[in-house]
């Protein structure tokens, strides 16, 4: 068994104590076995797994829902304002720790109407019952229950907290907190039909806190391509974006202090992993109030928006109506959107398969850009091999590469989360 370190990259470098070592992820690189019984598929014969060294038990798993979103027509024009007026001071006389934020159809300010968007933060069963039966009762008095009306956005996160702040330094609390950032993040790999549109590639802002510009864990431009590698692809019928992950230098890390986004906002799906230390945050006036130690934690969240012109959003995922929320599972999520996995990689150069040179190992290529730009590698090498096999230029058929490609389940990782959804689904199962 190998071991290796991945540096832990900031765009602000923290205050570290000289003696330590700077912050780092440690791996393991060993032999894929599979489970007792199982048999290995041959696209996973003779490679070797990287495994992040970490306990999972130093963590606390906790899913909650950040948000919801129903919409309420009413009978005549009213005053976004005002129904949130209305609502707040509802939910203060019911002693309840949520907020209310009322909007139009397009989550705009300032709307007068008679269609709304009643977005609940923190909701809790009983009392987001209660105040949607009294806004219905004034606004629209016609309608006899609550259980039909669409929901229309929902924000769910899995949190994950350092176990024994209070027992750990803060020096050790923060590194086990990044090391489980750059764990979500660089393990990350949810479905291609979510990554691989044009506008969700996975992507971070070059500064802290959503600044600066955008920047793809993997970059699309093929410009730098050599003359032979465009003639190469051009020779066997494949597109050029092919070559996009076969340059070191398309590959990025993703630095711990910023977010990292799949899916297009405000689109039907879209996924942020961050380094939660800051809450309140409102970025028009750069404020944001700062989370005392035991409250910071490693999130992953998914928002769903019901979109007129899209396919998916909250009923994609069978939560039509408010009736859908109350005994809800939300396992199923996992494996549409928090799903991770661990990497391997080869015990030869694979990336010396295709007819032309390519400068990077399998190796090199997770530690910048982790599993989903490995991924992109792999398939665009075994694309490569399909078709050299098919023009008989080599003898031995690629193997095919399926869903998860060259990955393997992070087993641990996964059912920690399942079990933080499955507590989730028990708390929304009475109101």
């Amino acid at each position: 068994m190998k071991r290796f370190e991945i540096p832990l990259l900031f765009v602000n470098p923290p205050k570290w104590p000289a003696l330590l070592d700077p912050p780092s992820l440690q791996y393991t690189q060993s032999a894929y076995e599979p489970h007792a019984g199982s048999r290995v598929q041959p696209i996973l014969a003779d490679r070797l797994i990287l495994k992040p060294d970490m306990d999972l038990d130093d963590y606390r798993c906790k899913a909650v829902l950040d948000w919801i979103e129903v919409q309420i027509d009413t009978l005549g024009k009213h005053q976004a304002i005002n129904m949130q007026r209305f609502a707040k001071t509802l939910l203060e006389d019911m002693g309840a720790a949520t907020s209310v934020y009322v909007s139009g159809p397009t989550r705009g300010s300032g709307y007068i109407g008679s269609s709304f968007i009643v977005r609940v933060q923190q909701p809790e069963a009983r009392s987001f019952v209660a105040l949607c039966k009294e806004l219905v009762r004034k606004y629209d008095p016609g309608r006899k229950t609550v259980e039909d009306l669409p929901v229309v956005g929902i924000e769910v996160s899995v949190d994950f907290y350092v176990k024994n702040h209070k027992s750990l330094g803060l020096d050790a609390q923060n590194l086990l907190r990044w090391q489980m950032t750059e764990v979500l993040k660089r393990h990350l790999k949810p479905g291609r039909a979510l990554t691989e549109r044009e506008s969700s590639h996975p992507r971070f802002f070059t500064g802290t806190t959503g600044a600066g510009s955008a920047k793809l864990l993997v970059a699309n431009d093929t410009r730098r391509a050599s003359a032979k590698q465009r003639a190469e692809i051009n020779r066997l019928n494949l597109p050029e974006s092919v070559l996009a992950p076969l340059r070191i230098g398309a590959h990025s890390q993703a630095p711990i202090d910023t977010t990292s986004y799949i899916g297009q906002k405000d689109s039907a799906v879209m996924l942020r992993v961050m380094d939660k230390t800051t809450d309140q945050r409102d970025p028009s006036i750069s404020t944001a109030v700062d989370l005392p130690p035991a409250d910071r934690r490693s999130r992953i969240e998914v928002t769903l928006f019901k979109r007129a012109d899209e396919v998916g959003g909250p009923a994609a995922v069978g939560l039509e109506a408010l009736q859908d929320l109350f005994g809800y599972s939300f396992k199923p999520l996992r494996k549409l959107v928090f799903e991770f996995f661990n990497p391997t990689i080869n015990h030869r150069d694979e990336t010396s398969e295709p007819p032309f040179s390519v400068n990077f190992t399998e190796l090199d290529v997770f530690r910048l850009s982790g599993v989903y730009g490995l991924d992109r590698a792999q398939r665009s090498i075994a694309a490569i091999g399909q078709q050299r096999y098919r023009k008989k230029e080599i003898r031995i058929k690629p193997a095919a590469i399926g869903s998860k490609g060259k990955t393997v389940s992070f087993v641990g990782l996964n059912r920690k989360i399942d079990r933080a959804l499955v507590r989730l689904s028990k708390d929304w199962m009475r109101r």
